[in-house]
């Protein structure tokens, strides 16, 4: 079963929400004077509130991936790292929003929601690109480099994660094992995308070379 029609509209719904967010996180930054550390959350009146509420619905909103994955029954698309992935970073979401931590969240945002315009950008591609003999779809020659920005992403969110942690004792709002929490759920789901790149690049090349020479 492919449902195209609801898939056209998701993809695109995604392309302008991610679009927007990574747009609105980068320019409340600048109105706000952040930094890559160090930016206090305000209780009066917080300017990340607004946009990691959209931030955390959008994740929500996500989970039509997995969806579209059930009904068509691409089960080997339902790995560990999707489910893992989708269902861990709600809870770290909510995590977030109850604990009103600080304002650098606000990287984390624009980071994901960038990334995110490009997948779906992908994926809205992907739509368009099937073979009309075999029905199947087309591969795209930039697909690896999705995947490469995701985990250059993952390694930005390390290097702010560890500036908190070193000048933790600088910031009123940051808590270290908050911070410590932060950083090795980013380090596993980089190992997990470094692990995925492995599996479905790097080795796959390697057989493709070990045939040529046999």
């Amino acid at each position: 079963m492919d449902p195209y029609p609801i898939k056209f509209i998701y993809n695109v719904s995604q392309i302008f929400l991610c679009s927007y967010m990574s747009i609105e996180a980068a320019l409340l930054a600048y109105r706000s004077s952040y930094t890559l550390h160090c930016n206090d959350y305000i209780n009066d009146n917080p300017p990340i509130a607004n946009i990691l509420w959209l931030f955390y619905i959008s994740k929500i909103w996500d989970l039509w991936d997995t969806i579209f994955i059930v009904i068509g029954k691409k089960w080997r698309q339902l790995s560990f790292l999707h489910v893992y992935h989708h269902a861990s970073i709600i809870f770290v979401c909510w995590f977030n929003i109850n604990l009103q931590y600080d304002g650098d969240v606000f990287l984390t945002i624009f980071l994901n929601s960038f990334i995110h315009t490009i997948m779906y950008t992908y994926y809205f591609i992907c739509m368009h690109t099937k073979d009309t003999k075999t029905g199947k779809h087309l591969p795209i020659w930039w697909k690896s480099s999705l995947t490469m920005l995701q985990m250059i992403q993952f390694m930005t969110m390390m290097v702010q994660a560890t500036a908190q942690y070193l000048f933790s004792g600088e910031c009123t709002a940051h808590n270290s094992a908050v911070t410590a929490f932060y950083f090795y759920y980013v380090l596993l789901m980089l190992g997990l995308f470094l692990n995925f790149f492995v599996v479905n690049y790097i080795k796959p090349k390697k057989k493709k070379k070990m045939s040529k020479a046999e």
